[in-house]
C-alpha cells in the first residue's frame, strides 16, 4: 500500500512540476496581458494544486498536523487565485488594455472607460467628478 501511495504522490507532484513549467513558457510566450493573466492563473494554480495533493498524500492526512496546514493552503489558494486573476482582469480592462485578437478588431469584453460617466463602478474615484 506505501509503494502504491508513493507512486500516486509522485505522480502528482510531477505533474503539478509539469503544469507549473507550461505555466511559466505560457506567461512568457503569450501577446497580451490577459492570455498571460489566464496562463499563470489557471496553470499554476493547477500546478500547486496538484503538487500540494502529492505532499498532501506523502504527509498523510492523520493527527499530524503538516497534512492539516497542506488543506488549509490548499485551500486558500483555490479561493484566492480566481479573485486575483479577475481583480487584476478589471484594472487591465478600465485602464484601457485591450485584448489582443488575430485581425485587430475589438472583442465583446473590452470597456471603454469614455462610456462610462453613468456607471458608478466603472468611473475612476481618484478623478474629480467622475471624469478621467
Amino acid at each position: 500500500m506505501a509503494l502504491v501511495l508513493d507512486i500516486l504522490s509522485w505522480a502528482f507532484i510531477i505533474g503539478g512540476g509539469v503544469f507549473s513549467l507550461l505555466s511559466g513558457i505560457g506567461v512568457v510566450r503569450f501577446p497580451d496581458v490577459f492570455t498571460r493573466m489566464h496562463a499563470a492563473s489557471l496553470a499554476d494554480t493547477l500546478g500547486a494544486g496538484l503538487i500540494i495533493l502529492g505532499l498532501l498524500l506523502q504527509a498523510g492526512i492523520g493527527a499530524d498536523l503538516v497534512g492539516v496546514k497542506l488543506i488549509l493552503i490548499l485551500v486558500f489558494l483555490l479561493f484566492t487565485s480566481p479573485v486575483v486573476t479577475h481583480a487584476l482582469a478589471q484594472a487591465a480592462l478600465l485602464d484601457g488594455e485591450r485584448p489582443w485578437t488575430r485581425d485587430g478588431g475589438p472583442t465583446e469584453g473590452t470597456v471603454d472607460v469614455r462610456e462610462s460617466e453613468g456607471d458608478a463602478f466603472l468611473v475612476d474615484a481618484r478623478a474629480p467628478d467622475g471624469e478621467r
